[in-house]
């Protein structure tokens, strides 16, 4: 079924037989999935929570998320990020702040970390921080600043060795799986 939100074209599957919904990345370890409302709108959270009402509505025994574990009781996982979806619906600026800080913790996990004299030059070099910033009608630099220093006060990223990381628990990401060729349709 088309649950769209965490992208327009996002499917999630059902097997109702066995109560069995795999939703991928319509929500991820009881959180709605990221929501790129510069790409796709600002009715994309919108979106996001009418698809959840839609699966929540199927009363799945199972959830079958792309990341994080299993959730151990389907509805109230769904009821938690319908309810994190719809802050993002009421609070267009917290949506934008909230995928800053979830993507940069991500990119922290996958990477192992930063080096702490990189995280500026990494982060302007990303297109979802200059499409936050120009959302946020900030400039690129103040926001990359005020994004490291937000997450270090609030405790999302610790540094260690001279490296900026994702505190939250993660499974560290093979950094030879990163080294991988482009594939020859995508843009560079």
């Amino acid at each position: 079924m088309r649950t769209p939100g965490h992208t327009p074209g996002h499917l999630s599957l059902w097997q109702p037989e066995e109560g069995l919904l795999a939703v991928g990345d319509a929500l991820s370890d009881y959180d709605v999935g990221w929501i790129a409302t510069a790409l796709d709108g600002p009715d994309a959270a919108a979106t996001a929570v009418g698809s959840l009402d839609r699966l929540d509505a199927l009363h799945p025994r199972v959830l079958l998320p792309a990341h994080g574990r299993i959730p151990e009781d389907a509805s109230a996982a769904l009821a938690k990020a319908r309810t994190r979806a719809q802050r993002l619906v009421d609070d267009p600026e917290g949506a934008v702040w909230y995928g800053a800080r979830r993507v940069f913790s991500y990119a922290l996990m996958i990477r192992g970390g930063l080096p702490v004299d990189d995280v500026e030059d990494y982060l302007l070099a990303r297109t979802w921080l200059t499409d936050a910033a120009r959302q946020l009608g900030r400039s690129a630099p103040g926001l990359a600043g005020e994004l490291v220093e937000t997450m270090r006060r609030s405790g999302a990223v610790v540094e260690e060795d001279h490296r900026l990381r994702a505190a939250a628990e993660h499974t560290p990401v093979d950094p030879a799986s990163l080294d991988q060729p482009w594939p020859a349709a995508w843009p560079r």
